[in-house]
């Protein structure tokens, strides 16, 4: 078993915001996804369920949408701070690249999956994996022939896939990257396990706890107040609160 770092943290993120949660729940699909791997017999599954999850939040709600309005009020954000006498400028025009790069990538795009529905493996791939089992050879065989296909040609098919979304999460991850960015790690103490703020509106909290504490922490609120409760990973006598004190980090996202 690996030894705890001293230092080591386990690091946690809640949203307090819906449209945060959506980013949050697409950038964890994505690593899961893992677009630059290839894709065969062994790992096809766990492909195919990310894949499948992030077409139907995309369907779900109207994500283009919120990322471009996001990357707009950065322009915008970006242009008073280059007003500003003490900044890098060179800085603040690298990023202005980069978000107007991305905001352009969006603002072309039509409706994100479309194309993948019109896919005819996909299509059938996509009805059999909410069953048990439901991706045998006998109730997918077009799916059985194409990971029999060289890796060559499942490469080309799933890079024509991420295609319809690499420009969203371009923007998206460039999103999240600045919204982490916004607000500096502070130690604060949860007295007994247990951390309630009222604070300005925020989007993100951003949690980094000492992997040496024992306990995880559960988190409730909205934008204006939150709280951070400490839960034992070993309950004694029934009991689950965490009642020692926890000393941690927070970093409170506007």
């Amino acid at each position: 078993m690996r030894a705890t770092s001293p230092n080591e943290t386990i690091d946690y993120e809640y949203p307090l915001h819906e449209r945060v949660r959506t980013y949050l729940r697409l950038e964890h699909l994505k690593q899961l996804l893992k677009p630059n791997n290839e894709v065969d017999a062994t790992n096809y599954s766990r492909y195919f369920d990310a894949l499948f999850a992030i077409l139907e939040l995309c369907e779900r709600s109207d994500v283009r949408t919120d990322v471009q309005k996001d990357l707009d009020r950065r322009r915008a954000q970006l242009k008073v701070w280059a007003q500003h006498p003490d900044v890098n400028q060179q800085q603040v025009a690298e990023l202005n690249e980069r978000v107007q790069q991305a905001y352009t990538a969006i603002q072309a795009m039509t409706r994100i999956g479309s194309a993948l529905k019109q896919d005819r493996l996909l299509s059938v791939t996509r009805q059999r994996f909410g069953m048990p089992g439901g991706t045998c050879n006998f109730d997918v065989p077009q799916l059985h022939f194409w990971l029999h296909q060289s890796q060559q040609k499942r490469s080309a098919d799933c890079d024509r896939w991420w295609s319809e979304f690499s420009a969203l999460f371009n923007g998206l991850e460039l999103e999240l990257e600045l919204l982490r960015g916004q607000a500096p790690f502070q130690w604060v103490v949860a007295e007994g396990g247990l951390l309630q703020e009222s604070t300005e509106p925020l989007s993100l909290l951003r949690i980094r706890v000492p992997a040496t504490v024992p306990a995880y922490p559960v988190i409730s609120g909205h934008k204006q107040r939150f709280s951070i409760r400490f839960l034992s990973n070993a309950p004694q006598q029934g009991k689950a609160s965490y009642e020692s004190d926890v000393e941690f980090e927070v970093a409170l996202c506007p």
